[in-house]
């Protein structure tokens, strides 16, 4: 990785004041406690910030002092930290992750981590929204994601995963371009789908032996027949019987093979196919329209408010009516 400062033509802070820099830090990350170690009065840090639809840069450097940062809040998104230059020791309840130049740290949603960062630090984060990842995650299994992605919180910066941390960077060098690339949206677009793809390829996660089942013609064709089935028939009544007979096989057969091919049940399917349902008409509903959530959430068929309103949040990051009013569109910025 280069040398050189990265997203100098987006820095939005430069600052002498630790307690500045935690403000903007916790305006673009999360929330936290930042101290000093042996403040020294050349202390010097700065921060900038691009986003790409669901994705952030956040790049961030420091001189003059050891920092040590507690988080206050957990993560609600996922935050791949990359060291351009010093250390950071990342601590929370799975352990700890050293980041240097080999390797970064992964903190998925609900976490609640620790920070010691070397007194001559340059750092980027990358910024996924939960709710983008796991609906990328769910097109490329061809199927619903029940919770979030866990991924292993260090990621060894060597093959695959050396080769995303690469093009993160050269992606972060283009923006810096007054006429580079990335500055079309025709040619920025495609780079989230990449990064989420090339992510959820490189570095293990809980939902790594079901998406490399997928790469491979592994399905079963009484699953996809139930899949199938499912998606034509979600406004209507469900049964386990019903969707077995739809696909050709017993209803013990369609239980167990949903369990293999896709690690849910064929009744936690449709719920998160009429979820899935529900955020697409709330998403795309016009300001101003009568669209409301109690009725979107009925017709779907989710008729207990309060469990369908947690479910959604644990989903999808916000809360249904936060969708609603369009707190979770995100464009190119």
């Amino acid at each position: 990785m280069d040398d050189d400062v990265l997203l100098q033509r987006h820095r939005g802070l430069r600052t002498r004041d630790v307690d500045e820099l935690r403000a903007g830090i916790s305006r673009r990350l999360t929330r936290h406690t930042l101290e000093p170690l042996g403040h020294d009065v050349a202390f010097d840090a700065q921060l900038a910030e691009v986003r790409i639809g669901p994705i952030a840069f956040v790049y961030a450097e420091h001189s003059g002092a050891e920092l040590a940062a507690q988080f206050t809040d957990p993560v609600s998104y996922y935050d791949v930290n990359l060291s351009l230059g010093g250390r950071n020791c990342v601590s929370h309840n799975d352990g700890d992750v050293l980041v240097d130049r080999t390797r970064a740290a992964i903190l998925s949603p609900s976490t609640i981590a620790r920070m010691h960062l070397s007194e001559h630090y340059r750092q980027l984060h990358v910024r996924i929204e939960r709710h983008a990842l796991e609906r990328h995650l769910e097109g490329l299994l061809d199927g619903p994601v029940s919770g979030p992605v866990l991924f292993r919180p260090a990621m060894e910066l060597s093959g695959a995963a050396a080769s995303w941390a690469e093009s993160v960077v050269a992606l972060a060098r283009d923006l810096d371009r007054s006429e580079g690339l990335a500055g079309n949206p025709l040619v920025l677009a495609p780079w989230t789908e990449f990064l989420m793809t090339a992510l959820l390829t490189a570095q293990p996660h809980n939902f790594s032996d079901r998406l490399e089942d997928r790469a491979t013609p592994y399905r079963r064709r009484g699953v996809s027949r139930a899949i199938e089935f499912i998606e034509a028939n979600l406004e209507r009544p469900l049964t386990v019987t019903a969707i077995a007979a739809a696909a050709r096989v017993s209803a013990r057969s369609l239980q167990r093979d949903f369990h293999e091919c896709l690690g849910t049940t064929p009744m936690a399917y449709v719920q998160q196919a009429r979820m899935t349902r529900v955020h697409e008409e709330l998403e795309a509903a016009e300001l101003g329209s009568r669209v409301t959530v109690t009725d979107t959430a009925l017709r779907w068929g989710f008729t207990h408010g309060p469990r369908f309103a947690a479910a959604y949040r644990q989903r999808y990051g916000v809360s249904p009516s936060q969708t609603l009013r369009g707190a979770s569109r995100i464009t190119l910025a």
